[in-house]
């Protein structure tokens, strides 16, 4: 919070004392900054919003239980799909669900559920067109390449031990990520219709096997008008320096970089790297600032049977 003074006690303390008792502004800017972000270390979602959310966040948590049973029902209903609620957040008319499915395909999202505060009713439960498809199908794809995710699991830890990096507190990852697949060193994202199959047979058969997702992985990666670049699932990894406060390094960011291309046996995909800063703007959940790659620019591709 930045604190203002008056323009006459102003005036009495620089008569009193001098230049210097008026008000310093780079302490200003760093009291408000300090209020603003926080450590990754300490970051579990705390004062993560949405705009206009104070009322409506404070009648989802008076009703926290009939919107989580919706929001499992829904889940249930339509995608045969059993979730874990994280956090609710208020919004515009709305409340906004972070939630994580229970067992494969393992991924996170969020949905919407109305909310009217004049008549004080939970409304219908709803998502942005295509969001929940893409995380369900990321989760597909990290059932299709387990062996190459877990692969992709040791080379981030191997960062973190050879680099000053650390990763998400879990409990941050669980309450502010919605992006499909996720874990504390790197989140992913992609449509359904770029598995298109994939994602239909899960829908038809709940309990798709990860050798069968695997084979129709395969069959839309080898077929002709599959593009490395494009139809791929992104794979964003996240680092973050592990000294308190500390600014990014682009020097870790360049070695991480290069170390990625080397690697062998991992997933498939559209990989960028971030080597973010310590502090995390805690009302959005995202870095302060970054060193690394420029989505869209110099993505590193990793195609399929490399």
């Amino acid at each position: 919070m930045t604190f203002k003074r008056s323009g006459m006690v102003v005036m009495m303390l620089f008569l009193l004392g001098g230049c210097s008792l008026m008000p310093n502004k780079a302490d200003e800017k760093k009291q408000a900054e300090a209020s603003e972000y926080m450590p990754v270390q300490d970051y579990t979602g705390q004062g993560y919003s949405f705009d206009n959310g104070e009322e409506t966040g404070k009648f989802a948590n008076q009703h926290w239980k009939q919107i989580v049973e919706k929001v499992k029902q829904y889940f249930s209903q339509k995608y045969h799909l059993d979730i874990t609620v994280h956090q609710i957040y208020g919004a515009t008319d709305a409340a906004v669900v972070f939630v994580e499915s229970k067992k494969d395909p393992k991924f996170h999202t969020s949905v919407i559920v109305g909310i009217d505060l004049e008549n004080k009713k939970i409304g219908d439960v709803g998502a942005y067109e295509g969001s929940v498809e893409g995380a369900i199908t990321t989760g597909l794809y990290v059932m299709a390449y387990e062996k190459e995710f877990q692969k992709l699991d040791e080379f981030c830890e191997e960062m973190a031990k050879k680099y000053a990096v650390t990763g998400m507190r879990q409990e941050a990852v669980n309450n502010t990520v919605d992006t499909g697949y996720a874990t504390r060193f790197y989140y992913t994202s992609t449509s359904d219709i770029d598995y298109p199959q994939v994602y239909k047979t899960f829908v038809a058969h709940p309990h798709l096997s990860k050798q069968r997702a695997k084979e129709l992985v395969l069959e839309r990666q080898s077929s002709k008008d599959f593009n490395a670049e494009k139809d791929t699932i992104s794979i964003a990894l996240t680092f973050y320096m592990k000294i308190r406060n500390q600014a990014p390094d682009q020097k870790i960011a360049d070695q991480i970089i290069e170390a990625l291309k080397k690697a062998g046996g991992l997933p498939p995909g559209n990989y960028g790297v971030f080597v973010n800063s310590n502090e995390i703007l805690k009302r959005t959940g995202t870095e302060k600032s970054y060193k690394g790659t420029t989505t869209g620019v110099d993505d590193i591709i990793i195609k399929p049977g490399r």
